[in-house]
Order: C-alpha cells, then sequence, then structure tokens
C-alpha cells in the first residue's frame, strides 16, 4: 500500500525507512474484563487526527510519529487493566487525550454481539453479473 501510493516498497522492512518513534507510548488499559464490542472508527480516525497523524486541512503537516498500534480486534476477550491499543503521541498531553478519546470510540461488552458481519447484499438488479 506505501509503495502505491508512491513511498518505499521496504518501508517496514529496511532501517533506512523506518517510521521515526514518537517519545509518548502509553497503553489504553481495559476499564472492565469483557469483549470488545464494538469501535467508533470514526471517532478513532478524528483521534489520530488530533494528535497530528492526519490532516485537518490540506496545509496541515502529518506527524509520522504518533497514532495507534495493536489495537484488539472486535470479539476479542479482555481482563481489566488489559492492554487494548498502543497510543504513540509527541507529549503527555498528547497522550493524555488521546487515551480519553481512544476509550470513549471502545466498547466493552460483558458477552460478544451477535449481529452478523454482513447485514445485506445488494444485487445488481438482474444485470447478470455474480
Amino acid at each position: 500500500m506505501v509503495a502505491a501510493l508512491g513511498g518505499p516498497r521496504d518501508v517496514l522492512t529496511d532501517k533506512a525507512h523506518r517510521l521515526p518513534i514518537a517519545p509518548v507510548r502509553t497503553a489504553l488499559l481495559a476499564a472492565r474484563a469483557g469483549v470488545v464490542a464494538a469501535m467508533d472508527t470514526r471517532a478513532i480516525g478524528l483521534a489520530v487526527v488530533a494528535l497530528g497523524g492526519g490532516r485537518a486541512r490540506p496545509t496541515d503537516t502529518i506527524d509520522l510519529r504518533v497514532g495507534f498500534s495493536g489495537l484488539l480486534p472486535i470479539g476479542t476477550p479482555v481482563e481489566r487493566h488489559q492492554p487494548l491499543a498502543v497510543v504513540h503521541a509527541a507529549s503527555e498531553g498528547d497522550a493524555a487525550a488521546a487515551l480519553h478519546e481512544l476509550a470513549a470510540a471502545i466498547t466493552i461488552a460483558d458477552t460478544a454481539m451477535t449481529t452478523p458481519v454482513v447485514h445485506a447484499s445488494v444485487d445488481c438488479f438482474g444485470c447478470g453479473c455474480p
């Protein structure tokens, strides 16, 4: 994907192309035991932008050091105080704000959701495609 966007193909394997490391890294810990039931992906994306990892305006610069890693997938059972994700931030204040936003965007429930991932499919109205 990086190469398709014009970046170096070996960005994840060549040490010369490694992304810079954020000075502050801290884990978001589960407030309670349960199952990762939902994620507000829009809120997570906006939290990355607030960290500086995305643009609110075309003129904004992107801080390649910041973002989230290790987000547990939906359906993962968790224990209280287990890491749900890691925040990579430029400052302690930014990290604290991102932890708050990320915690609000992740729902921990008592049991796994039973809602199917695909709710419905749309056909091509008889055009004959598969």
